[in-house]
């Protein structure tokens, strides 16, 4: 058996029959070879190594598109690392070192705006590394970007509520965050096009999407002479802090106030369950991770391609109709 057959069975490429690749694998299992990785890596010029930047790995949302990222990933013999990126700038700048001298072949992130991560951007598109914005900061249109229709899914939310007979409707908002913008303007269009009155002063702003934010915005609306009858939470995590501080106050959901989050990821395991609008985590994931492979594999070499996804409106029991004595 020629030195070049063994080379296409443990390089994988080209071709070599199904017989053929069973004796040279049976082979290097009796011998206990297994390719070097950084030998492989140093003729290629960069490795069969993926990562996913998210700024919280403890946030459900950000582990779903993961799984599909490394599934996908997994299959077509790439690793993936998965970095805890934070909102930091110096610890962003210290993995963006890192991921270029391991010679990584790409990247896909779900990071907000920031100016580490234009740094970032910079970095890599000089370094001929191909970048896919997944659920990330939108800013960037010189990148490939998979999104889901923020507006879509927070204008039918908060039109759902409006049916249901709400009217002095809460947004629990995020400052300085695009996403949060859009569904904001999905908020907004729902008034618009019913013709309902919007209360401005029921839109409030966090400094984050965390469920400690939920909790003290919720207060402060619970706080005022004519609080809210529904909220719409820019996620599942903030309307978990939103439910303990409602019932902090002794209310009930939905008979006093009804409440619904934002990306599906843990709102079967609150109680009452919750309402909310299901991303597609695991579609954006996909989806990210095949043009990110087109990308390093020099499939597509076209412009960057923008990728909007729809979201769908999940009704559980955190959401009724309009109670007496409600205004």
């Amino acid at each position: 058996m020629s030195t070049s057959t063994v080379g296409r069975v443990v390089g994988n490429y080209g071709y070599v029959s199904d017989e053929t690749r069973k004796k040279v694998l049976k082979a290097m299992r009796e011998i206990g070879y297994y390719p070097n990785a950084i030998a492989r890596s140093l003729k290629r010029r960069r490795t069969q190594t993926i990562a996913y930047l998210v700024p919280s790995i403890t946030n459900p949302f950000f582990s779903q598109i993961a799984t599909s990222i490394e599934d996908l990933a997994s299959s077509h013999e790439y690793n993936l690392i998965l970095c805890n990126a934070g909102t930091k700038a110096d610890k962003l700048r210290k993995i963006t070192n890192m991921l270029l001298e391991n010679r990584v072949a790409g990247i896909i992130h779900s990071l907000p705006c920031t100016d580490a991560l234009y740094n970032l951007v910079e970095v890599f598109q000089s370094a001929h590394i191909p970048i896919v914005s997944a659920s990330g900061s939108r800013r960037f249109s010189e990148v490939d970007r998979v999104m889901a229709d923020d507006v879509q899914g927070a204008r039918d939310a908060t039109r759902f509520l409006l049916e249901l007979g709400h009217s002095r409707i809460a947004l629990l908002a995020v400052k300085n965050s695009t996403t949060s913008k859009l569904r904001t303007k999905g908020y907004k269009e729902a008034f618009q096009q019913t013709g309902r009155k919007l209360h401005e002063e029921l839109i409030v702003e966090g400094p984050d999407f965390s469920e400690d934010s939920g909790y003290t915005l919720m207060k402060v609306l619970l706080g005022r002479s004519k609080p809210p009858t529904a909220v719409v939470a820019f996620n599942d995590v903030m309307a978990v802090g939103a439910i303990r501080a409602i019932k902090e106050e002794e209310l009930s959901i939905p008979e006093d106030i009804s409440l619904i989050g934002f990306d599906d990821t843990i709102a079967r395991l609150t109680q009452p369950p919750l309402s909310s609008v299901a991303l597609p985590m695991g579609e954006i994931g996909r989806v990210a991770i095949r043009i990110l492979l087109d990308r390093i594999e020099g499939k597509d070499t076209g412009e960057p391609k923008k990728v909007v996804l729809k979201e769908k409106l999940v009704v559980r029991d955190s959401t009724g109709q309009l109670g007496t004595g409600h205004g």
